[in-house]
């Protein structure tokens, strides 16, 4: 460029708009990178929530019942509870499909063939579960144990009451 002349070459355009294109696309790259992280994280967010609701659900039924059951049934977890005056039908514990393979009540392994109805008494003993959700490439694992007290205190030969 001349000294008094005024405006841009053609260069100078070329280099300014592969500045700002190298600036759109690394930025694009590490948006686009984000956005995939944030779905997977979502998605993971999601089953753990769900693993949770689960744990929660098994535990409220034995903290509450005097039995109950739990069994797959179409590959979903259900559950019935007992009390005095009876038991309830089967449920759902949670109305989303999970694969619960390698999902184990008391030792009993799920594989997505029969999984016998464990009848589970929580007066007497504390049950191992160690429960497994995937969904997608997305999978969880929890492992818990359901407690209640249990005294096994005999008192005027009448066995104490489990809390």
């Amino acid at each position: 460029m001349k000294i008094n002349e005024k405006g841009i070459t053609i260069i100078e355009l070329l280099a300014a708009l592969a500045l700002v294109s190298i600036i759109a696309v690394a930025a694009w790259t590490a948006m686009s990178i984000g956005f995939k992280h944030s779905v997977v994280e979502t998605s993971k967010t999601h089953i753990q929530q769900d693993a949770n609701l689960i744990i929660v659900e098994l535990s409220n039924a034995h903290r509450k019942s005097d039995s109950y059951s739990v069994k797959f049934e179409n590959g979903q977890l259900v559950l019935k509870t007992c009390d005095e005056t009876g038991c309830a039908p089967f449920e759902r514990v949670i109305d989303k499909n999970y694969d619960y393979n390698g999902t184990s009540i008391n030792g009993v392994v799920y594989t997505g063939t029969v999984f016998a109805e464990q009848i589970i008494l929580p007066k007497e003993q504390h049950h191992p579960v160690n429960l497994k959700l995937t969904s997608g490439k997305n999978s969880i694992s929890i492992d818990t144990v359901l407690t209640r007290i249990i005294t096994g205190m005999y008192k005027g030969g009448h066995k104490n009451e489990a809390f």
